[in-house]
């Protein structure tokens, strides 16, 4: 079986932990119920038919009865004792059992018929220590019971060939009960993998950020056919957080509604356990934001043709989202309000799609925020996003502008120290030409990314569509099309170890000159 994520074996823990307590419950309740039982049968026994062995164990069974009793009181109110339960039966039951059966014997006219009846018994024990689901227990109840049964073997005169019998039995049902307590492990954690959200097989986590975690997984409903997915799970100490909660299930019911090449699409949203999930398409690849870290960090920059193409299919995308209609037909046009190059991933077949829709809104829809705030990563908001208002597809476009410029470039292009610093060079810093920084850029280039960062929303380019059409247009040995696509193949291969793209990460800076403010932020107005 393969090996269990982290997660899913703190299910598992929990699960078994849970079976544990419910199991050990009964057992302490069964306890009580019998130890009474054979007291009074104890009693009958020695005081109606006055038999001497019988009254030899009845101080022993009556203090054993009344211990029971007591027991099932103090776990009732204390359910941690619960978890004693396995070890209760090795150190109060079989030791109270061979103590009665050695205190029985000197009123006994064959003391040896004794072997024979504590056999069963022990055995039994044994087989109710297992209940507990804990191999110590099991362990311990074993060699208790085969060193009473010696015991025994010596207070009769019983020459010492006789404790073999009850010494195999004992430790063959303690195997036993150690195998199938294995097998029922097993077969549990193995249906708890097959069970994350009833139709979910996890594999290994790809990465963990601060309010969630993202695994690979295999999409194995009844029906025999399959599909490889990335399961994103909130971690639970946010699943009850209602704003997180909304946050998440936003992005679920929009990503669900999308289907479109260069948008990463949202198969499932559900509660599992104590936590939400959502199941997504699985994009095996790395970030936009990895890739230039990776050229960066070698002195390159990114070939020009493959930053072409991711900008043309960004901009495919924020097409079909802008153009996109409400369900409700109240509203033409959604927008993505954090787009930046953590948030658009690469396959390693030169796939591009654009995620996390956590933020997005419909441009005349209800805020998910609250009147006068909004929401985004600083460098790549508009300054008529900071400003508030209704978000208009412009903001996407500028941020489109930002994430072009630092791909060609090879560095951020609004910097700070702080939050005020970064807001200043949004407003105020100098907008160079992508060709000043990498010669050789056309002219027609030059304009597609300053018409993008115009801070003018009036003079800005109006649409992503035109921003696809421009560059699509491109001729020449660095035109994205049909060159950029094996392009950036090529340049992803040689990103090496570099985190998952579907993985959550926190905020950190991924190119020179990056703020340290890069977490998405609330700003309010």
């Amino acid at each position: 079986m393969a090996t269990l994520n982290p997660a899913v074996r703190e299910h598992l823990r929990k699960i078994i932990d849970t079976e544990r307590l419910r199991t050990a419950r009964f057992l302490m309740r069964l306890r009580a119920f019998g130890a009474v039982a054979w007291a009074a049968l104890t009693a009958w026994f020695s005081l109606v038919e006055g038999l001497a062995d019988w009254q030899a164990t009845l101080p022993l069974f009556t203090v054993y009865a009344v211990v029971a009793v007591v027991l099932v009181w103090v776990v009732e109110r204390a359910g941690g004792a619960l978890r004693l339960a396995g070890f209760s039966v090795a150190l109060l039951d079989i030791p109270a059992i061979s103590l009665a059966s050695l205190s029985a014997i000197s009123a006994m006219p064959k003391p040896e018929y004794l072997l024979g009846a504590i056999i069963p018994m022990l055995a039994v024990l044994v087989v109710l220590a297992a209940l507990s689901l804990d191999y110590v227990a099991i362990a311990l109840a074993s060699a208790v019971g085969t060193g009473f049964c010696a015991a025994v073997v010596k207070a009769v005169g019983a020459p010492w060939s006789e404790v073999v019998a009850p010494a195999f039995s004992t430790i063959s049902a303690g195997i036993v009960s150690a195998f199938l307590v294995s097998r029922v492990r097993n077969l549990v954690e193995e249906s708890r993998r097959k069970d994350f959200g009833g139709k979910y097989v996890l594999g290994q986590r790809i990465g963990s950020g601060g309010m969630a975690e993202v695994f690979t997984a295999t999409y194995s409903p009844e029906g025999g056919f399959e599909r490889q997915v990335a399961v994103k799970r909130v971690l639970p100490a946010y699943a009850e957080r209602e704003d997180f909660v909304a946050m998440f299930r936003r992005e679920a019911e929009l990503g669900a509604q999308l289907a479109h090449p260069n948008l990463v699409h949202v198969l499932d949203f559900g509660r599992h356990m104590d936590s939400w999930f959502l199941a997504m398409e699985f994009v095996d690849g790395v970030t936009l934001s990895a890739l230039m870290r990776a050229h960066s960090d070698r002195g390159a920059l990114v070939p020009t043709a493959a930053c072409l193409y991711v900008i043309a299919e960004v901009a495919e995308g924020l097409a079909y989202l802008h153009e996109k209609r409400a369900p409700d037909g109240s509203s033409v046009g959604l927008v993505h309000r954090d787009l930046n190059p953590p948030n658009v991933l690469l396959s390693r077949t030169g796939e591009v799609k654009v995620s996390d829709f956590g933020v997005a809104r419909w441009q005349t829809g209800a805020a998910l925020t609250q009147t006068g705030t909004t929401r985004g990563k600083l460098a790549y908001m508009p300054p008529e996003q900071m400003e508030g208002g209704a978000p208009s597809p412009g903001w996407d476009l500028f941020a489109l502008g930002v994430t072009a410029h630092e791909l060609l470039c090879g560095r951020r292009l609004f910097t700070g120290e702080n939050e005020s610093q970064v807001v200043s060079a949004v407003l105020r810093g100098p907008l160079v030409p992508p060709s000043s920084v990498r010669p050789g850029l056309s002219e027609d280039v030059d304009a597609v990314v300053l018409g993008l960062l115009e801070r003018d929303a009036s003079r800005r380019l109006g649409a992503a569509r035109e921003v696809s059409r421009r560059l699509r247009a491109l001729t020449g040995p660095d035109a994205p099309y049909p060159h950029g696509q094996e392009a950036l193949v090529a340049a992803i291969a040689t990103v090496g170890s570099a985190p998952h793209a579907q993985a959550p990460s926190a905020p950190s800076p991924s190119m020179p000159g990056a703020p340290k403010d890069a977490a998405t932020v609330t700003l309010n107005r």
